[in-house]
């Protein structure tokens, strides 16, 4: 059977800066602390150099380089590590499925954040702040007279 089409079937071309491999992280929060036990895996997926552009994105990148000896890894996983944290107390405690339009991958959603570069694919996280933890005193407010 011959094959008369003329169509060309063109590949998607592979941005620069994800044609690397992939390297795998296991973050883990403090294992005694009272507040919570976080863990996660996550696959970065991009080079250093597309690291760098994430971390000049906000202000004091620099410094964050500096206070990690140039390691441009660990900088963005400590970043992406409070993400995950505050996004945790805010109720995101599972990874979600591609095309993860729910879960802790919609982190890479937020602005200065290249969602193809990342993906957390295991999350294990357990919060023990309840209301026992918190000290309620009462604030005397003086009133105002209206006498002018």
């Amino acid at each position: 059977m011959q094959n008369d089409s003329n169509v060309e079937t063109v590949q998607a071309e592979i941005p620069a800066y994800l044609q690397c491999k992939p390297r795998t992280y296991k973050v883990t929060f403090d294992k005694f602390s009272d507040v919570c036990e976080l863990e996660f895996t996550i696959v970065i997926k991009c080079t250093d150099e597309m690291l760098n552009e994430h971390n000049e994105f906000w202000s004091n990148h620099k410094d964050r380089l500096k206070e990690n000896n140039g390691d441009i890894v660990k900088v963005i996983l400590k970043m992406i590590s409070r993400d995950v944290f505050y996004a945790c107390f805010g109720g995101k405690t599972s990874v979600g499925y591609p095309p993860y339009k729910w879960g802790i991958n919609t982190i890479f959603d937020e602005e200065g954040w290249s969602k193809d570069c990342f993906e957390i694919i295991e999350l294990d996280f357990e919060g023990y702040v309840d209301g026992e933890q918190f000290e309620i005193k009462p604030v005397m407010v003086e009133e105002k007279s209206n006498e002018s």
